[in-house]
């Protein structure tokens, strides 16, 4: 008998562009099983075209932390679809309660969820090591069996939904491979490198290539981005939807950013990736998957990480993580990626 199976994903939107290997690879190992994904609101229309879903239901995450009878209601209205098989890539103990509430019988998740008893088959899931990617296959594939698994993400768009973007690429000239993609935001301050330096290495990649700028991040962004690449650079800040992210990520010849989620777009599309990490460490499994990929960071900082997702201030009070950052060899990086 076929599965019905939920995935409960309602992390950050790198996250869920993450999970997507994860996806393909369920209804691969469970084939004829219908499979529904939740995810936090706001962030469903990047799997939009997604092949391999069925089902896409978005979960207002501030309406159930404000409300009980909300989240009762939701698990009540989850637990009609009968589902047989829950795997939880989200380890919030709040997933853990909606995977049980689910009905489903066999419910995968980590051992260090929170409420994990909830869960009757628990992975172990470690926090430095195999890249996020892995960690994620590790809910229905052995180490072996992930050998020869593709890791990349995987984004699709409808037609329809890129046309807006597709205008404004023709309005600015921009075409396959002209355009270095900068990124200068990210949710967290530690993990963002300043802004002066964002734009000493866009004006000098844009002056030593060729190539134009063009400068995205969401509504709240847009001030940034036009500090960044103010009198040469094209502010798309705030003008993209997901899907049409994803479209105009596909045609860059170089990301620049940090640690945050347009690296994992960028790996979706095997684009050149070019991250500075601060607060952040590689080893947290985060890193880019395209082919040509530098990671700028400074070594030898005993108080890096300072925390898996970063803060606020930079608790030792000096930000060396960030303000070290050697701008000179990321433009040298950044020419030798996009040259491959």
């Amino acid at each position: 008998m076929p599965e019905n199976i939920l995935v409960i994903q309602t992390a950050f939107l790198g996250d869920l562009i993450l999970t997507t290997p994860l996806f393909r690879e369920i209804k691969r190992r469970f084939p004829d099983s219908k499979m529904t994904v939740i995810v936090n609101k706001g962030t469903e229309s990047v799997l939009e075209a997604n092949p391999w879903i069925d089902l896409i239901i978005p979960l207002d995450k501030k309406q159930i932390k404000s409300s009980v009878f909300g989240f009762w209601n939701f698990c009540k209205e989850l637990r009609k679809h009968n589902f047989t098989l829950c795997i939880s890539p989200h380890f919030s103990f709040r997933s853990s309660i909606i995977s049980f509430l689910s009905g489903a019988k066999r419910r995968i998740g980590y051992k260090t969820a929170g409420f994990s008893f909830l869960l009757n088959d628990r992975r172990p899931r470690s926090l430095r090591g195999p890249h996020e990617v892995d960690k994620l296959l590790s809910l229905i594939y052995s180490e072996e069996e992930r050998k020869n698994i593709s890791r990349q993400p995987e984004l699709f768009w409808k037609p329809g939904s890129v046309a807006g973007i597709q205008s404004e690429m023709k309005k600015n000239g921009l075409e396959k491979g002209n355009y270095i993609l900068i990124s200068p935001s990210s949710v967290w301050e530690t993990k963002r490198l300043p802004a002066d330096k964002f734009k000493t290495v866009s004006k000098l990649l844009h002056e030593k290539t060729g190539l134009k700028i063009v400068l995205t991040g969401g509504k709240g962004d847009s001030k940034l981005c036009e500090e960044v690449g103010e009198g040469f650079g094209i502010n798309l800040a705030g003008k993209t939807t997901l899907p049409e992210m994803s479209y105009l990520m596909s045609k860059a010849a170089l990301l620049v950013t940090n640690d945050s989620s347009p690296i994992h777009f960028a790996s979706a599309f095997n684009i050149p990736t070019l991250a500075a990490f601060g607060a952040t460490i590689p080893a947290f499994g985060y890193t880019p998957l395209a082919d040509r990929v530098f990671i700028s960071e400074i070594n030898g900082l005993d108080c890096r990480p300072c925390g898996i997702h970063g803060g606020r201030v930079c608790p030792k009070k000096h930000f060396r993580c960030m303000l070290e950052q050697d701008t000179d060899r990321m433009v040298e990086e950044g020419i030798r990626l996009i040259k491959g």
